[in-house]
């Protein structure tokens, strides 16, 4: 069944669209933290660049301290619970880990600009999966748009047939797994408070991240003592742990949950396109990262695909 929006107020939708817009400024500068700590990780435990263990670690981290950080201030994260509700937002929790784990892995084996923009084609697995869902064929526009985002992508990496390399492919999986998180929590905050979802998810998050980086190489950093050695090392590691923890998780995924669902799914993915200019312009000034030309071409067909897309769907007539 397709995801209908209840009625919002003029004034509640704006206010939906800044505090969505303020959570993908959260999201863009949350890219430079989590590569500098990953990397820091990797140098602490000994552990090469591109390790996995490194990124995901830094995710097990993040989400556990967000989820009980909502749980210990926020009351109505502690109550309310069923069964049921419990499976929904484990559910939720499954999907976002999942669409993180292929981020931050990627991110390790790109840049963070590359890895935004790339996260950005949302804006277009949202309606495809919703098209398919409803059995109906994507329209021409959506065809044209997929096609100006793959020459955008395939600028980005290089514009030659080597350049999409491994983190580029995670990129397009985590945009295709965020797509269907977009959809899930507007079905879920149907029924469940946001508080509650975003505390549970969270620890779901941290759970499945634990368990992933106890697979990888490096795991022996898994026991209480090497971990906290690891996250105290320095404040390359732990200053940027909590800013993730009070911005791009705790800040923008509760704004998130209150907010998306009052928006259409659609419209919530075209806000969600600043991030990685966000994500470009932060690791410009504070990361000293540089974009080639090319590349930059390539991130505006990505934007224009997205933008033109909207824009035409937004004068289709409303089922």
């Amino acid at each position: 069944m397709e995801y209908q929006p209840a009625p919002e107020p003029r004034g509640g939708e704006h206010r939906a669209v800044v505090a969505l817009l303020v959570a993908t400024v959260f999201w863009g500068c949350g890219f430079t933290w989590a590569k500098a700590a990953g990397e820091a990780v990797h140098r602490v435990a000994g552990l090469p660049d591109g390790s996995l263990f490194g990124p995901i670690f830094i995710l097990a981290w993040r989400f556990f301290l967000g989820g009980m950080l909502i749980f210990v201030t926020i009351p109505a994260a502690r109550t309310g619970w069923t069964c049921r509700g419990a499976l929904r937002i484990a559910g939720v929790g499954v999907v976002l880990a999942a669409g993180l784990i292929l981020q931050h892995v990627g991110l390790d084996r790109t840049s963070e600009a590359v890895s935004a923009f790339l996260t950005s084609l949302t804006v277009l697995f949202v309606p495809i999966i919703l098209t398919v869902v409803l059995r109906k064929p994507p329209a021409p526009v959506m065809w044209v748009g997929v096609a100006l985002a793959t020459a955008g992508v395939w600028m980005m990496t290089g514009a030659s047939p080597t350049g999409f390399g491994a983190g580029e492919l995670l990129g397009l999986g985590c945009a295709f797994t965020f797509s269907l998180y977009i959809l899930v929590v507007n079905a879920v905050a149907k029924t469940e408070d946001a508080w509650r979802m975003s505390a549970g998810q969270f620890l779901v998050v941290a759970t499945a991240c634990m368990a992933t980086a106890a697979l990888v190489p490096g795991r022996e950093n898994l026991r209480p003592d090497a971990a906290v050695r690891v996250v105290s090392s320095g404040p390359v590691v732990w200053a940027n742990l909590l800013a993730l923890v009070a911005f791009p998780t705790v800040g923008a995924f509760t704004l998130l949950n209150f907010f998306q669902p009052r928006l259409d799914p659609t419209h919530s993915a075209l806000i969600y396109l600043m991030e990685p200019v966000v994500a470009a312009v932060y690791a410009f000034i504070f990361a000293g990262r540089t974009m080639h030309p090319l590349m930059l071409v390539g991130a505006l067909l990505i934007l224009a695909a997205n933008v033109l897309v909207e824009l035409l769907k937004g004068r289709e007539p409303k089922g």
